[in-house]
């Protein structure tokens, strides 16, 4: 271990305490203990520490009072929460105040050292500036591609976590790769060689996505003709991806919470319990947080699912990955269609780099393949992109002589539009949003132009 990772013991247990201490110890961690929830916030507030046990009830501040005071003094430290009394109420409560895990007592001692070297391992890669740039250099992780730091993050993050088993909870806009995540992470994982079952959420109707995940036996409902077997179980030793996980019903996350939780689920219509082995990666592309506590999404699923968070960066934030990604696009689509276009214009290129992209990679995609099939020789100009990039018209001059009071009106509004095409570096769709107008208003707009 590089750096030795400081760990912090919080139990009143001495026969608890001291044998998780002394197993910490012999795995190369610095350990320090406190027996009572006081000395634990003491001890945090004079030194910090990279994790800490704190058992949920003793004497005097118990461990969610220690949790609160973490917080307050804005600690960057990795939480875990042990206890003999467990309940979803208090581990709920528990990981709002910034828990990372939740363990019942008795449990492993191997499974809190497992913990712990899995938070040991995300803390140096995120250390590791070396190591991120040399991923960002190569460009490529599993199919996605960017030489951008914020994806260089991205393909760090997916490195360091795909040979764990921890629940990973991916959050981005729409079009920015989520799958592609879910993807990455299963083929650098051990698990690589077992099924990757892919489930859409908001495709399945409501009434049906409990049958999806864990299936049903015969005669289990109308209609049910033979026994399904889930999602659950046909990602058995493999990954599970739920997709759009904010759209799943309510009534049916009680369900997915226990499945992820116990590792085990029955079929509708059954009450044999089957214990499954699958690694969940869930993705959304809300804030599930918010959406948790407006009471749209299980607040202990929430929880569950976010044990690795990772926050794709829109197209927009990565600097200097549109021309990567066009270029990775233009010879793939070129290849496939047997067009010609092997390379963009100078003006093309600097289209593409200005625009604004509201549907990310996926709508970058879908610009350089229109283009491709678009071109008739080798370079792709700027008009086989699309309308909206090709650049702003040259305002006309102002007439010899005084027209009408609508005349004036239109010219005003005309000369607005201008300003804020040039403002926004001909992106129609962010000069439509400097005029606070759709960017369909200004088109039309724009084709009533004079001349």
């Amino acid at each position: 271990m590089p750096e030795a990772i400081r760990v912090l013991i919080a139990d009143d247990e001495p026969l608890m305490r001291i044998p998780l201490s002394d197993s910490l110890r012999r795995a190369g961690y610095e350990v320090k203990a406190a027996s009572t929830g006081d000395e634990a916030i003491a001890m945090l507030a004079a030194e910090p520490f990279d994790v800490a046990v704190i058992d949920l009830r003793m004497p005097g501040a118990d461990g969610l009072s220690v949790l609160r005071e973490m917080r307050r003094l804005g600690r960057d430290t990795d939480a875990v929460v042990i206890t003999a009394y467990g309940t979803i109420d208090a581990a709920v409560e528990a990981m709002k105040l910034g828990a990372r895990d939740f363990l019942t007592k008795p449990f492993e001692t191997a499974a809190l050292v497992g913990l712990i070297d899995r938070y040991a391992k995300v803390r140096a890669a995120s250390r590791d500036d070396s190591r991120i740039e040399r991923m960002t250099r190569q460009g490529i992780c599993c199919g996605m591609v960017g030489v951008s730091r914020a994806m260089g993050l991205v393909f760090n993050f997916i490195d360091t976590v795909a040979d764990t088993d921890a629940t990973v909870l991916v959050r981005g806009e729409t079009g920015t790769g989520k799958e592609l995540v879910a993807e990455a992470i299963h083929a650098r994982s051990p698990r690589r060689d077992r099924p990757l079952i892919k489930v859409n959420c908001a495709a399945i109707p409501g009434n049906l996505i409990e049958s999806e995940l864990f299936g049903h036996e015969r005669g289990a409902f109308t209609g049910a003709d033979r026994k399904k077997v889930g999602k659950f179980e046909a990602a058995q030793g493999g990954t599970l991806f739920l997709d759009e996980v904010d759209e799943m019903p309510i009534e049916a996350q009680a369900k997915v919470l226990r499945a992820i939780q116990e590792r085990e689920i029955e079929r509708l219509g059954s009450v044999e319990t089957i214990r499954v082995d699958a690694r969940i990666v869930a993705a959304t592309k809300r804030d599930l947080h918010t959406t948790a506590a407006e009471g749209r999404f299980r607040e202990d699923l929430f929880y569950r699912l976010n044990v690795l968070p990772l926050a794709l960066p829109p197209l927009r934030e990565r600097h200097g990955d549109v021309t990567v990604l066009a270029a990775h696009f233009l010879a793939a689509a070129a290849g496939r269609m047997h067009r010609p276009a092997r390379a963009f214009s100078k003006e093309a290129a600097a289209a593409l780099d200005r625009h604004d992209y509201p549907g990310n990679v996926r709508e970058l995609k879908n610009v350089v393949e229109r283009a491709v099939a678009l071109c008739p020789g080798d370079t792709v100009e700027t008009a086989h992109l699309g309308d909206e990039f090709l650049p702003p018209e040259q305002p006309l001059p102002p007439a010899a002589e005084p027209g009408t009071l609508a005349d004036a009106v239109r010219d005003a509004e005309m000369q607005r539009i201008e300003e804020a095409l040039k403002t926004a570096g001909g992106s129609r769709s962010r000069a439509a949003g400097i005029l606070g107008i759709s960017r369909k208003t200004l088109w039309e707009k724009l084709k009533k132009r004079p001349g």
